[in-house]
């Protein structure tokens, strides 16, 4: 606390209190105590907390300039949440500035399209891991010896947070198992999509340009493809270095594709009978190459089996130290992470890192055409803005189902018949996002609020629009909520395709009409993951891809540690809210599901 005030020199019948040498002495050695205590408190408060009961994240600014690391400040949330839907605090920007979607400071640095290549900033990307991974620095062969083969074409008929959960998972347990990790796509004679993709084909895939621009029929198909164009999941991702070390594709002689997919569709007896997945042995010269082929299936009956028990393993920590090191990890964090034991704290530090290492990172192509559909929207990139992902679709029927029917029940209503609709309404979602206190939104004037932005992705546009119709308007035509937020909704642009999905239709869709369906779905994802508040469901693919990518690594050497001051400053919200987090989560606020810390890609 400030020293206790010094008294000042008073005026006696016009003639100033003279002082001693010594006491003036001593009143400058009080004011300097003042001085220091108060500055050592400021910092204090500044490092853990705000005046609104916030932590921040105490960031190396000197050490991380490349990750420009957001400072963290802790979200009021309802006193009924549960511990293990908190292993993770919520996040707010530096100086508690809105974000935007466009990192201004990567101006400076590189490409602005790189803005759309990933569902992070370029700006919070770990560029230095290179220069710690041993095969980096290492020509040695030894690096390719052991192989994870990731085929992902039996997978391709789901959507894309399926197939990008899957992608995730696979790269963790490949980094865990000290494997290279390389993608085996499906030649044309083995998918079922035309021109050689689930994820379509964008112009630079056509042999003839001026042969693609005259073209005037319904199917893209019988247009001559480029032979060297990426194929399948490629198609969609750049494939990470970290994860491949640079390997080749294993020349197994007298193998195909067909031979590979065998194995692949073999595995599953090995896992129901405890067994490990089967590897081939690939002679290379005078080396051998150990490959396990899996697809997103066995990907995931394998983690559930074998890998999560190793990882989760507390005897095993030289392993987890090796592993988080070549998944991303300085020195000090992979310290920091073998001490972890809470599951939770586990994954989501695991999540925070993959999202750090850039483990997602779409073709330029994608990128391109990413960014013209997002400058078609009304979202300003260079402001803040909110988002909320409202699914409906397939998803009432299957995941939702079961929230539907609660959140009926909730509402009154005992009978399904009686239900209003057979969806959760957009006001739900609104009240979600509409959990701070009015007076946060005025200007300091009662007559004049700030228009906030909210970006609603959603697979029923037209519905939600109506019942965004149904609330009251603000003179300048926004909407207003909560009797005082003035709120303006933007849409992504009407598309001719009445799908929303990119496996609706399965591979009978024209390869071209296709990928606009996945520039639209993956330029929705980004807006979403890169906004300041997300609102949304967590019973699908998409709301833990999202997760994952909201999620920061906590830079602070106390992680794990209780905080000394904790309790006067901070609102508890659990028996461990007292223990630094190992990440911190931008403001994800869940509309339905359990929101536990999965394993990245379940």
């Amino acid at each position: 606390q400030p020293a206790a005030p010094i008294r000042r020199c008073t005026m006696d019948n016009g003639r100033s209190n003279r002082r001693s040498s010594s006491e003036w002495r001593v009143t400058v050695l009080l004011i300097s105590i003042a001085v220091i205590s108060y500055g050592v408190t400021a910092a204090l408060s500044a490092a853990h907390v705000d005046n609104n009961n916030h932590t921040a994240i105490d960031t190396n600014a000197k050490d991380q300039q490349q990750q420009h690391r957001r400072l963290a400040a802790i979200d009021k949330v309802d006193d009924t949440t549960t511990p293990q839907q908190t292993s993770t605090v919520s996040l707010t920007s530096k100086f508690n500035e809105k974000r935007s979607f466009l990192d201004p400071s990567w101006k400076e640095w590189g490409d602005a399209l790189v803005q759309f290549e990933t569902l992070v900033s370029p700006a919070e990307l770990d560029f230095t891991i290179s220069r710690r991974l041993p095969w980096e620095q290492d020509e040695s062969p030894d690096k390719c010896e052991e192989i994870l083969l990731l085929m992902p074409e039996y997978f391709a008929r789901n959507g894309h947070g399926s197939q990008l959960n899957s992608y995730v998972l696979a790269a963790m347990m490949a980094t865990y198992l000290g494997k290279a990790m390389l993608i085996l796509d499906a030649p044309q004679k083995n998918t079922k999509y035309p021109n050689g993709s689930m994820f379509g084909c964008p112009v630079d895939a056509f042999k003839d340009k001026k042969e693609f621009d005259q073209f005037t029929g319904n199917n893209h198909k019988h247009l001559e493809m480029k032979e060297d164009f990426p194929m399948g999941m490629s198609r969609l991702l750049q494939h990470s270095t970290l994860l491949s070390r640079g390997c080749a594709m294993p020349a197994c002689s007298s193998f195909t594709y067909d031979s590979w997919e065998a194995i692949r569709k073999a595995q599953r007896e090995h896992f129901l009978n405890g067994l490990p997945p089967r590897e081939v042995n690939c002679e290379d010269g005078d080396r051998t190459q150990r490959v396990i082929p899996l697809g997103g299936e066995e990907v995931r009956q394998f983690f559930e089996a074998q890998v999560k028990p190793m990882i989760l393993d507390e005897t095993k920590r030289s392993e987890a130290y090796r592993w988080i090191i070549r998944l991303g990890a300085n020195a000090h964090e992979a310290q920091v992470f073998i001490k972890l034991t809470k599951e939770a704290d586990i994954w989501d530090f695991v999540s925070a890192l993959m999202a750090r290492s850039g483990i997602i990172k779409f073709q330029p192509w994608i990128a391109r055409d990413v960014a013209q559909f997002i400058r078609q929207t009304d979202l300003p990139l260079n402001s803040g803005y909110d988002a909320i992902h409202v699914r409906r679709g397939d998803k009432l029927e299957t995941e939702s189902r079961q929230e539907v029917v609660a959140y009926w029940h909730s509402q009154g209503y005992d009978r399904v018949g009686q239900f209003p609709t057979n969806y959760i309404p957009f006001r739900h979602y609104l009240r979600l996002w509409d959990s701070t206190d009015c007076d946060s939104y005025w200007n300091g004037f009662q007559t004049q609020a700030t228009t906030r932005l909210v970006y609603v992705a959603t697979d029923d546009p037209t519905t939600v629009k109506e019942e965004i119709s149904k609330l009251p308007k603000g003179s300048d035509g926004t909407t207003i909520v909560a009797g005082c937020k003035k709120v303006k909704f933007i849409f992504a642009p009407v598309s001719e395709d009445s799908a929303f999905h990119i496996n609706e239709g399965g591979g009978k869709v024209d390869c071209y009409v296709r990928y606009k369906r996945n520039i639209r779905a993956i330029a929705d994802l980004m807006v979403l993951t890169k906004s300041d508040t997300f609102v949304g469901e967590f019973v699908s693919n998409w709301g833990r891809i999202i997760r994952l990518n909201r999620l920061v690594l906590n830079d602070s050497p106390l992680v794990g540690e209780r905080k000394e001051s904790s309790g006067k400053w901070l609102k508890k919200r659990s028996l461990d809210e007292d223990i630094e987090p190992p990440a911190f989560i931008r403001d994800f606020r869940v509309a339905f599901g359990d929101l536990i810390s999965p394993p990245p890609g379940w």
